[in-house]
């Protein structure tokens, strides 16, 4: 869900005097919203003066506009209580830290919902029964996604809090390991660990591959890692004019929910100034793998729309602003990074935000990068076409999102800094591939393993029941359904037991819904459940160099019925033990990324798909010139 509130009315008459049939029809709709509003328990106190019911759109949307300046005025209290407190006692400053960023997360739900009911409220067209409908819907699934992520970060930060006082000595060991690179802040082993100490990873052969592209054997794939990305690719990102960073500064500070939309803040950071940031990196070589990055957020501009008009709409107009600004600051560059551009879209739009838009500077001017009556298809948008694109919704074979994995990279959707940390202390992760034998596990401050002694749930699945196929899929298995297995779809679980039925389960269910991907995939990886994914035309995350066969089940959506068969004949242990084996691949870091992370995975994709193009490039121009020479 999105979590932000504004209005498109342009409606500037705040009191109206007269008190006709529409008027009466207007009241009589309000008045029955709040009755139902009541009952539903998801009211909101309001003024009950006729003249806030009057205000403009346009004073709402002053009002939504200050929710960032009112976060960071808390952030600042937040910040000066624990600065005044750490003079008198450390520990307490730990507890009142947490609890304000709680506080913080408690007051922007009711800033939030408030505005979206206001909002309502003062929609031009709410004397419209279907649109109320439409934005009551919007306003209680935000209310409730808000109320969810809410309780995630009321468990991180106690789960933050017993670490740090119950957990000194092997914090500070942790730390020891940490330095020696042999550990990462979660617990699990570094990349550059398990090159030394010979880990084999469950890669991608030729046997299971119909391309030979991307074939890797541990000594390559470490050398790539360790060696090639580090020296090779350099990424510059384009500027965004003042408003864009103002706008996306300030929704920055409201919460979301899942966990796959906080992926596209967190790789425009670090792509646009971290480890392989052109501006860190002013030596080029004649290897160097330039990428032009075009910083925007779709997630958020979205968000910057939500509930009254199109998101989509907001998505494209922004890339378009963002597209004419870069060739207006360096027209040069612009037409140099033609075929290197890159837009990062961890959202479940994927690549549909570009569709209509044209920025071929040959031969658009400025005012023609946006085709608003485009009514051609994907195909002829020359964006889509010549971008790289990084997004969590890799669905291939579909019009209005195509993904293109010939050039596109299918992020890792999962963006948790405590659920890595978590599965560890509970013992879910099979580190027996890297840990030489039990007393290194001791001296790690790791404790054994738990098998699947302690998993007697065969198959679980918690979510909604979105899409036919989910509807299809989980109507059979309510059907013909196995006493060990633990489904259903209200959508309801709180995160303890959402954890807990991970951890107890040897399955999970992965079924496409409205689009193809979801963080769950990833969470329920960490917690050691093995992943069946019933989802076609999926570029599943790092497919390019992973053998996704050797820790998953994959079942073809035509085969849902044969669930049952395709689990009882897998290996539960050896998928259980290679999940052991990949997971630090599928993980972020909070304070910067680390190699062989996420995001290293993600920028040796790029680097990969860039190298490909330019291949590919040299081959078609020996071709003419061969052709030329006849």
């Amino acid at each position: 869900m999105l979590f932000a509130a504004s209005s498109s009315s342009s409606d500037d008459e705040e009191d109206s005097p007269e008190k006709g049939e529409e008027e009466e029809k207007r009241m009589h709709w309000e008045k029955k919203y709040q009755q139902q509003q009541r009952r539903r328990g998801f009211f909101f106190g309001t003024s009950s003066s006729p003249h806030h019911h009057h205000h403009s759109s346009s004073h709402i949307m002053r009002r939504a506009a200050s929710v960032g300046d009112l976060l960071r005025k808390v952030d600042r209290n937040t910040a000066a209580i624990a600065t005044a407190m750490s003079k008198k006692k450390k520990k307490k400053t730990t507890i009142i830290t947490a609890e304000s960023s709680t506080t913080t997360q408690n007051i922007a739900i009711a800033i939030l919902s408030s505005l979206l009911f206001l909002s309502l409220l003062v929609n031009k067209q709410q004397n419209t029964h279907t649109k109320i409908r439409e934005i009551d819907s919007k306003l209680h699934n935000t209310i409730s996604a808000l109320t969810t992520r809410a309780q995630w970060s009321e468990i991180e930060k106690k789960k933050d809090n017993n670490n740090n006082n119950n957990n000194n000595f092997r914090r500070r060991r942790r730390k020891r390991l940490e330095e020696a690179d042999l550990l990462d802040e979660y617990g699990l082993p570094t990349f550059a660990a398990q090159c030394e100490r010979g880990v084999k990873w469950p890669l991608i052969s030729s046997s299971s591959s119909s391309s030979s592209e991307h074939l890797f054997t541990e000594e390559s794939l470490c050398e790539a890692f360790l060696d090639e990305l580090p020296k090779t690719l350099r990424v510059h990102a384009f500027p965004l004019n003042a408003k864009a960073q103002m706008k996306y500064n300030a929704l920055r500070k409201l919460p979301t929910f899942n966990r796959g939309y906080d992926v596209e803040d967190y790789l425009v950071k670090w792509l646009s100034n971290g480890p392989f940031s052109k501006i860190n990196h002013e030596t080029l070589t004649a290897k160097t793998k330039i990428a032009y990055l075009v910083a925007v957020q779709p997630y958020l501009d979205r968000v910057s729309s939500f509930p009254f008009t199109n998101g989509r709409t907001s998505i494209s107009s922004a890339l378009k602003h963002a597209i004419q600004y870069a060739k207006k600051v360096n027209p040069s560059l612009w037409k140099q990074s033609k075929g290197r551009r890159v837009i990062v879209n961890a959202h479940d739009f994927g690549t549909e935000l570009a569709t209509g838009i044209f920025p071929d500077e040959d031969d658009k001017d400025d005012d023609d990068v946006y085709d608003d009556n485009n009514d051609k298809n994907y195909q002829s948008s020359s964006l889509i076409n010549t971008t790289h694109f990084i997004v969590s919704n890799s669905e291939c074979e579909v019009e209005e999102a195509p993904f293109d994995a010939k050039k596109d990279v299918a992020v890792v959707p999962s963006l948790s800094f405590f659920l890595p940390r978590e599965a560890i202390s509970r013992r879910l992760v099979d580190l027996s591939h890297f840990m030489r034998d039990e007393d290194e596990y001791v001296s790690f401050g790791l404790e054994l393993p738990k098998y699947d002694a302690d998993r007697h749930i065969r198959l679980m699945f918690r979510g909604t029941n979105r899409g036919p196929l989910r509807e299809e899929v989980f109507q059979f298995l309510t059907k013909n359904g196995n006493p060990e297995d633990s489904i259903e779809t209200t959508g309801v679980a709180s995160p303890q037991e959402y954890m807990s039925l991970m951890e107890q389960s040897r399955y999970c269910l992965h079924v496409r819904g409205t689009r193809v991907m979801s963080p769950r995939l990833i969470e329920l990886m960490l917690f050691g459940c093995v992943p069946v994914i019933v989802s076609d035309a999926y570029e599943l995350p790092l497919a390019w160099f992973l053998d996704w066969s050797k820790f998953s089940i994959r079942v073809p959506e035509s085969e849902y019925e044969n669930i049952h068969s395709y689990i009882e004949s897998a290996n539960w242990r050896e998928l259980h033990s290679n999940l052991g084996r990949v997971l630090s691949f599928f993980v972020y870091h909070k304070n910067s990324p680390i190699i062989g992370d996420a995001f290293y995975a993600t920028s040796l994709a790029l680097l990969k798909k860039i190298e490909r193009q330019d291949a590919d490039a040299d081959a078609e121009r020996n071709v003419v010139e061969q052709s030329d020479s006849y």
